[in-house]
């Protein structure tokens, strides 16, 4: 009995393991979880910090990772480490164009104009079908050209 107790706990406790180490690519997005996160000099607390996010819900892309911390950058370069537990695997994009840009109701340059966005402008992201994302910009979903935001890639199988 305290055989099969032993196995099954360890069983359970390497699966567990398993799940937090998997492997996902980098560079990728993510978006701060909450307001105030520091952003720190190096990968622990007691590094200094060098930047806080104030805006939860803002994109940031993650280009390294350590243990349980991941070395972010905004959208202007800005960031630091950040400890996983305060970024969040829901997207966001931020408008990058530098005048009004339009939102429109299918992918496609010939579709319905359903808004105009202002510039810096964050929105929240959907899906991406080749060179256009769906986005969620206050009360409007539709969709905008990929060279438009700031918080997706290029290739089709990763946005």
């Amino acid at each position: 009995m305290i055989k099969i107790l032993i196995t099954l706990i360890i069983v359970i406790l390497s699966t567990t393991i398993n799940a937090d180490n998997k492997k996902l690519p980098i560079p990728r997005f993510v978006s701060i979880k909450s307001n105030e996160v520091n952003a720190r000099s190096g990968p622990t607390t007691k590094s200094a910090v060098e930047w806080v996010f104030i805006k939860k819900g803002e994109p940031v892309e993650i280009i390294a990772e350590y243990e349980q911390w991941r070395q972010v950058r905004d959208i202007n370069g800005e960031g630091g480490w950040i400890h996983s537990s305060v970024l969040s695997g829901k997207r966001s994009v931020v408008i990058t164009s530098d005048k009004e840009i339009e939102l429109t109701k299918s992918a496609g340059p010939k579709s319905r104009v359903i808004a105009k966005l202002m510039p810096k402008v964050r929105c929240g992201l959907k899906k991406c079908k080749e060179q256009f994302c769906q986005i969620i910009c206050k009360d409007y979903t539709g969709w905008i050209s990929k060279k438009a935001i700031w918080g997706v890639y290029d290739n089709n199988d990763r946005y």
